[in-house]
């Protein structure tokens, strides 16, 4: 770690491997789409962080699987120090990553997933920016979840006691922020992609919103692009 960067943020990730990503979107648009959908917004959710100069952030990799090792150091190279998640649940995980970044010295951490297309780099800034002033900043999606979280130091009761990949996330998390008297931040909210129904609703009804290049990506994978209204 160089020592005058102060801040981190770790990207939960995982091989785009059809019928390991996506499964849930999967389900009606088949593994191949869902894993090609999930590489486009992996890598552009490396693309947004890699505008954030190096001496500003650290940037990490946390796969999800120690298999994948070796692919995921070669699918997105000596930009991100790449470590395996540990834990038997998505908040053991992420609590786990925290502490190992934490460990390391670091003032001010996030943690985002990738499967966000309308991320970007003024968005991690902003949330950076927000959490200087303050002790949570979180980011809130669209599905009750939260598709980012930063802390200035570990706060492991955030990761306890919470039914993980539910529609009562963000609230259960705001919950204990409240409770423990901590000071936090929002971010805008984003659409955290799941399902054909989510991706449905982030290509038609917010069209005029949102990464409109990446749209247009995904739109010509799209198995039922006939349904997509331009």
């Amino acid at each position: 770690m160089i020592k005058q960067i102060k801040n981190a943020i770790i990207i939960f990730a995982k091989y785009p491997q059809a019928g390991n990503v996506k499964t849930r979107l999967a389900r009606t648009t088949g593994n191949e789409f869902a894993a090609n959908f999930y590489k486009i917004c992996a890598e552009h959710t490396f693309a947004e962080i890699k505008k954030i100069p190096d001496n500003n952030i650290a940037k990490y990799l946390f796969y999800s699987e120690e298999s994948e090792k070796d692919k995921i150091r070669k699918w997105v190279g000596s930009d991100f120090i790449t470590y395996a998640q540990t834990g038997n649940n998505l908040g053991e995980r992420m609590k786990n990553a925290f502490n190992k970044i934490f460990k390391d010295g670091f003032e001010q951490v996030l943690v985002i997933g990738t499967d966000l297309p309308d991320l970007s780099a003024n968005l991690i800034k902003d949330a950076f920016d927000k959490l200087s002033k303050t002790e949570i900043v979180i980011g809130p999606s669209a599905d009750g979840g939260y598709y980012l979280l930063g802390m200035k130091k570990i706060h492991n009761f955030l990761f306890e006691d919470i039914i993980w990949s539910t529609d009562e996330v963000y609230a259960e998390t705001l919950n204990k922020i409240e409770q423990n008297k901590l000071k936090s931040a929002k971010l805008t909210v984003l659409n955290d992609i799941d399902t054909e129904i989510d991706l449905k609703h982030w290509l038609n009804e917010n069209a005029s919103t949102g990464n409109q290049f990446l749209k247009s990506d995904i739109k010509t994978i799209y198995p039922s692009n006939k349904d997509i209204k331009l």
